[in-house]
């Protein structure tokens, strides 16, 4: 499995959990978390850091959490969200 592979399954793990789990509250979880939780626990990459730089460049280097903070979004706009960058990766 290529590396581009790998991130883009683990943005539609996130996405998948963003649909159940994500919150728009400050304590979380938010899309950080997501990927945290989506990011191989082994020790390979892509690591967290890579999955957020990915979404972060998919939103035209908008930061996650001004993103995720707008008034009205809801958990299916975050787990699209994450799947358009699942596509694009």
């Amino acid at each position: 499995m290529t590396d581009q592979t790998t991130t883009a399954a683990a943005l539609r793990a996130a996405a998948d959990l963003a649909e159940t789990q994500w919150t728009p509250h400050p304590d979380g979880p938010g899309i950080c978390t997501l990927l945290a939780a989506a990011a191989p626990s082994d020790g390979s990459r892509p690591d967290e850091t890579d999955l957020w730089d990915a979404v972060v460049t998919h939103l035209d280097e908008q930061m996650t959490v001004a993103w995720e903070r707008q008034p009205g979004r809801t958990r299916g706009d975050v787990a699209a969200m994450l799947r358009r960058a699942a596509a694009s990766a």
